[in-house]
């Protein structure tokens, strides 16, 4: 009786196990597809138009983190007014290990192309959710969410994942640093536009002029 159990067990597991495979098979290119940095509170020409805009330069990253590359179609922008006042569209195919950055001027211009009104990103300087969303037949999926407070969205700090460790979310304040207690910690980096988040740039270490002709390059 007991050997009759253990084969039931062993074989309900595995059934369970290739239907939860199956599953995340089927949802894997939502999975794979996650917010990766973002600035709220820019007080500089992040966007490189010559023109500083605390609307303008505010900017958010998504990476695709999977084996495959990801049809954008479909994905959206949102903060905490959530579903169907999105604040930018996405397009075209993003590559394994590919990153997407969207400033808020492109928001702006999508937003004014859509139809949509014109609030760019529209990242609370005193806290906000961001959101990245899918939008397939009838069906809106939240494919991934970050909440952040008015110290992650001081000026010129960013906050994103950790390139190898990419569940663990940190602050890239070395253009002003944060002082404890810091939500997410701080890591005393550069914030990273466009570019792996490393941590590799030390605070003091290279000038502005130097960062920002890097990232345009």
């Amino acid at each position: 009786m007991v050997m009759r159990m253990r084969k039931a067990f062993r074989f309900l597991f595995l059934y369970v196990f290739l239907a939860f495979s199956i599953s995340m098979a089927g949802s894997g290119a939502v999975a794979q597809i996650v917010l990766n940095e973002f600035m709220a509170d820019p007080a500089r020409d992040w966007d490189g138009d010559g023109v500083y805009s605390y609307r303008d330069d505010e900017w958010v990253e998504i990476a695709n983190l999977g084996s495959s590359s990801v049809d954008l179609a479909g994905y959206y922008l949102s903060d905490g007014e959530g579903p169907s006042l999105w604040r930018y569209g996405f397009s075209g195919v993003l590559a394994p290990r590919e990153i997407i950055i969207v400033y808020g001027s492109d928001s702006r211009a999508w937003e004014e192309s859509a139809g949509f009104p014109i609030y760019g990103l529209s990242l609370n300087n005193t806290g906000d959710d961001l959101r990245l969303y899918r939008v397939a037949g009838e069906d809106t999926i939240l494919v991934d969410a970050y909440t952040f407070g008015d110290k992650a969205a001081d000026n010129d700090r960013s906050v994103g994942r950790r390139s190898r460790v990419p569940d663990i979310w940190i602050m890239f304040d070395g253009l002003n640093p944060c002082s404890d207690p810091c939500d997410p910690p701080s890591s005393g980096c550069n914030p990273t536009p466009g570019q792996p988040n490393d941590c590799a740039t030390r605070s003091g270490s290279e000038s502005w002029g130097a960062i920002k002709n890097r990232y345009s390059g």
